[in-house]
């Protein structure tokens, strides 16, 4: 009994860090300031651009991660989060790649400590999610954060 008592343990340590709940993630969105958006494209067809512009018409400081541009809406890209000027305290990544990618964005993203990291639809997969908690990062997945914070800011009901 005691040698599954530790792996229960653990699954609930990690099950913890998984943000699943309405009222945790209004309070992550309530609480942060700064989101890095990593694959935010200056496209503003592409579903990472309208929703860094959301979140920066919002009153958010978007900070968008992208190797291959300048600046977007006038904020200086970075080409990693680990770019990112240290005096600038990330509290959401929000990811748009990839699985395959989005894994190493969850590595890099715990150097950092942000309070969670939101994987966008897409961008999420079992390996991915099972890193980040392995590296003690708070994980928001399956939803997207502009439609989450519509909802929330509205004060509509949401699900997860």
């Amino acid at each position: 009994m005691r040698k599954f008592g530790k792996i229960y343990l653990k699954f609930l340590i990690q099950k913890l860090m998984i943000l699943d709940k309405p009222a945790m993630i209004k309070g992550l969105l309530e609480k942060s300031k700064n989101i890095a958006v990593v694959g935010m494209s200056p496209n503003p067809e592409r579903d990472s651009n309208k929703v860094g512009k959301y979140l920066i018409d919002k009153g958010y400081n978007v900070i968008p991660v992208n190797p291959t541009v300048d600046q977007i809406y006038g904020k200086k890209a970075y080409p990693t989060i680990m770019d990112i000027p240290k005096d600038i305290k990330i509290d959401i990544v929000d990811v748009f790649r990839n699985p395959e990618a989005s894994k190493e964005v969850v590595i890099q993203a715990s150097a950092i400590n942000p309070k969670a990291v939101w994987l966008q639809l897409g961008a999420e997969s079992p390996d991915v999610i099972n890193t980040a908690l392995s590296k003690n990062l708070d994980v928001v997945y399956g939803i997207c954060i502009m439609v989450t914070h519509q909802k929330v800011s509205g004060g509509m009901d949401f699900s997860i």
